[in-house]
């Protein structure tokens, strides 16, 4: 029997759980929260897709209280708390495998003292940026050769919270592994974040690798949906993502139309099933690695916290989760 635990059992930590109700193997899941509100919210969510299977599933508001030997530990608390929550969790128990929720850290000291906290304790970890694991995503790696443009538009789709799965996405699609950032056309206004306590961002984040060139724009006004451009030297991808989503494609030597795809975009209850799928079958799994997304998040974090010390200099972490 396989132990998987849950800290955090917020919006995303519930459709971690949801998602449990369809792993392949024999498992036992403990979830643990510091709200009793958020832990009866995921026992509902959980209950509301566990017509059929049968699982020990108990619930918890300490980390000490949890087992001490542990395969699967998926952390998907805030960023300002997550590191505290990974060094209580490798100090009560030992941790196989670990899967972090991003954005990983709000201060640029912290990756490198959990990568030597997880290192020291052979911890095996990864990161959810999980579009590399979409199928339509790994067909166009396949498929794509040479340098690419990427692009992404939509208005209000949260450039600080979520601006890092696109970075990913580049970095998956380009073998890039250095990135280099600009902040000069994020808008000056901070905004209040949906998750209180944080801050979000608008307007644009540019970046280049090597050839290949990186670009997102989150517009502060509009309803635009988000919508991905991919460019290669004879090729343009126009991807619209969502429930139903599209992907066309055009020869850009002439603009002839190629092709149409229809694809869906897997929610977070049909994913972490897969993972741990992997995990427990291969001891790998098709998230980024802790150590590439932590590169990533290092560039992405000190683009705004460069930006930020434009307006005070002694500000020193960027509080986006």
């Amino acid at each position: 029997m396989h132990k998987i635990i849950i800290i955090g059992a917020g919006e995303l930590g519930s459709r971690h759980l949801q998602s449990l109700v369809n792993v392949a193997q024999k498992i036992e899941i403990e979830v643990v929260d510091t709200s009793l509100e958020s832990l009866e919210n995921a026992k509902k969510r959980f209950n509301d897709v566990n017509s059929h299977f049968k699982v020990e599933i108990s619930f918890k508001t300490k980390i000490s209280d949890l087992s001490k030997n542990i395969d699967i530990a998926i952390i998907a608390t805030n960023s300002k708390v997550r590191k505290l929550v990974i060094q209580q969790l490798v100090s009560h128990a030992t941790v196989k495998y670990l899967i972090l929720e991003k954005v990983l850290f709000t201060k640029v000291i912290d990756y490198d003292e959990i990568s030597q906290l997880l290192r020291i304790n052979k911890v095996k970890t990864w990161v959810n940026c999980p579009r590399r694991m979409m199928q339509v995503y790994q067909n166009l790696k396949k498929e794509i050769t040479g340098t690419i443009q990427l692009s992404v538009t939509g208005s209000n789709w949260g450039l600080g919270c979520n601006g890092i799965h696109f970075l990913d996405l580049f970095a998956f699609l380009s073998n890039s592994k250095k990135i280099v950032l600009t902040n000069n056309l994020i808008d000056e206004t901070i905004i209040e974040s949906k998750r209180k306590g944080f801050d979000e961002f608008t307007g644009t984040i540019t970046g280049e690798s090597e050839n290949n060139t990186f670009q997102i724009t989150s517009l502060s006004s509009g309803n635009s949906p988000i919508s991905v451009t991919i460019m290669t030297q004879n090729t343009c991808y126009q991807i619209q993502e969502g429930p139903t989503g599209t992907l066309i494609k055009r020869n850009l030597e002439n603009q002839l139309y190629l092709e149409e795809q229809k694809f869906s975009m897997p929610f977070q209850s049909q994913l972490t099933n897969i993972v741990v799928d992997q995990l427990i079958e291969n001891g790998d799994c098709n998230l980024t690695t802790l150590e590439e997304s932590s590169n990533l998040h290092l560039e992405f974090l000190s683009n705004f916290i460069s930006f930020l010390q434009n307006k005070n200099k002694t500000i020193d972490e960027c509080l986006i989760t």
